[in-house]
């Protein structure tokens, strides 16, 4: 859908969201034979959370009882790296957000809220509002570029919106905002298509990044 009611700054209905955090990458995935579709950090991001926790703590720990490790940095190095890393995975953890949609009841599961403070919630997929694609234009030291995300909408903003899907392509001296849309289009398409939820087609025109991190 590209016509009908707006959503998001062409609407003057979205208002910008501070997330205390980092800005965590989230990729759509269908389980059991498409009866669920789960919003989750990649693989590799959940790997590397995992790492930082288990690695971190045992450089620490390192520091603190193995001293036949002391030729590779002294023990208080060891330790208070080992707990920057930590610190590091925990943040991150923390800046998580995650969603389990049941497509056949027709529920929903999130991880929500801001740094230590989130929550499990959960409610009907018939609460949704829309799912909506975005566009956003930057200039990087690199040249023109532009951020593409689905997000989806809640009605009445009963909850948080959530970015569930982010692209970012080089822009050409001339080219529309849209030019490379496509693909981030058909998946925001499909998206739609299984959530039972109309598609609005924003990213003809800039809007500004609706979940900013501290």
């Amino acid at each position: 859908m590209t016509g009908g009611e707006p959503r998001g700054w062409e609407g003057r209905r979205l208002t910008p969201r501070l997330k205390i955090g980092l800005e965590t990458p989230l990729v759509g995935r269908f389980i059991g034979e498409d009866k669920k579709l789960v919003f989750a950090p990649p693989h590799w991001y959940d790997g590397l959370v995992m790492i930082c926790l288990v690695g971190g703590a045992l450089v620490a720990a390192s520091g603190l009882f193995v001293r036949w490790l002391d030729g590779f940095g002294l023990p208080e190095w060891r330790l208070w790296t080992g707990i920057a890393v930590v610190l590091a995975g925990v943040w991150a953890a923390l800046s998580n957000e995650r969603m389990t949609c049941d497509l056949r009841a027709r529920t929903f599961h999130r991880l929500e809220g801001k740094g230590p403070l989130k929550r499990w919630t959960r409610g009907r997929l018939n609460d949704l509002d829309a799912v909506v694609l975005l566009s956003e234009a930057k200039i990087l030291p690199t040249g023109p570029v532009v951020v593409y995300r689905i997000v989806l909408h809640w009605k009445g903003s009963r909850m948080p919106l959530l970015v569930v899907g982010q692209s970012l392509h080089s822009l050409a001296a001339g080219a529309s905002l849209n030019h490379m849309a496509g693909p981030m289009a058909a998946l925001a398409h499909r998206y739609s298509s299984v959530l039972g939820l109309p598609f609005f087609d924003n990213a003809h025109f800039h809007s500004p990044e609706p979940l900013r991190p501290l």
